[in-house]
């Protein structure tokens, strides 16, 4: 008798202690990529509180940013350790940089900017291959060959098997919002911005250029969001920059995944709030993978 009572007390024990684990093991990761218009300057606080504080309300794990501009090595390390992400890396020290902080370490980091306009940031963190990019944002032609790149590397015969993530300012918009185009205001903004300024290019042929996106789906890679949202919805510009309405909308902030993590998408959103409303000019993009 004694000795049963020991035995289901230790099944009971076992038990307990398997269920208080599972949720640490089943927790989803969550992941944002965010480009903060010009170094989050419009947060002119002296520790960028306003940004640390919203960040810690989202509580990512992963957090992708472009447009860190003014930052170095040490302020981003400095930034994140306030919203309690001990790593981080930045892509370089001028002009518009992205960067990546984390709260599980960094590795094998690789910076990417021959060939590149503002260049790119390939990491691992657990077992996930990230890219953080931000491609060009006047010529078609040359996203396609920044795109080129990325892909070349994302699909070499040493990267090629790992579960990817390639997310960041895409600069681009993608066929799948076709629809919410016809309207054609966006093609108005893009043939008249090209005919202004000699430096811009972004209609190819005079049409809407979607070969980004083409190229990335062509190379195996689902868009997240679009995969849980099939409704339109748009990245940029925010209620800061929208001219009460004026300026077409556009969706060209992506978080591609690898096929083999298709079905452990759990939520993928556009995240629209009384902050990322008034401070930048994109809006974030999240989404959370189950583990």
């Amino acid at each position: 008798m004694h000795f049963n009572k020991l035995w289901w007390m230790g099944i009971t024990l076992l038990f307990i202690s398997i269920s208080f684990n599972l949720p640490a093991q089943q927790k989803n990761l969550k992941i944002i990529s965010y480009n903060i218009l010009e170094g989050m300057k419009l947060d002119t606080t002296s520790n960028k509180d306003y940004f640390v504080s919203w960040v810690k309300s989202q509580n990512p794990d992963i957090l992708a940013l472009q447009e860190l501009n003014s930052f170095t090595q040490k302020q981003l390390e400095e930034l994140a350790r306030k919203f309690n992400h001990p790593y981080a890396v930045l892509l370089k020290e001028k002009g518009y940089p992205v960067g990546l902080t984390s709260k599980f370490p960094i590795i094998n980091v690789e910076k990417v900017l021959d060939n590149m306009l503002h260049g790119f940031i390939k990491a691992e963190i657990l077992d996930y291959s990230i890219y953080v990019i931000h491609l060009s944002p006047h010529k078609y032609q040359k996203r396609r060959e920044e795109t080129d790149l990325i892909l070349q590397m994302s699909q070499s015969k040493s990267n090629h098997q790992k579960k990817t993530i390639i997310m960041g300012d895409f600069n681009s918009i993608s066929e799948s919002d076709a629809e919410a185009y016809k309207d054609g205001k966006l093609w108005e903004r893009f043939n008249f911005n090209d005919n202004k300024y000699p430096t811009h290019a972004n209609l190819c042929n005079g049409q809407l250029d979607y070969e980004v996106h083409r190229k990335i789906v062509n190379a195996g890679y689902v868009d997240a969001f679009k995969l849980l949202n099939k409704p339109y919805d748009y990245s940029a510009p925010t209620l800061l920059t929208s001219n009460g309405g004026e300026t077409p909308s556009y969706r060209i902030d992506f978080i591609y995944v690898s096929k083999s993590l298709k079905h452990r998408i759990k939520r993928a959103a556009i995240v629209k709030d009384d902050f990322t409303n008034y401070y930048s000019d994109h809006y974030p993009v999240v989404i959370e993978i189950m583990k």
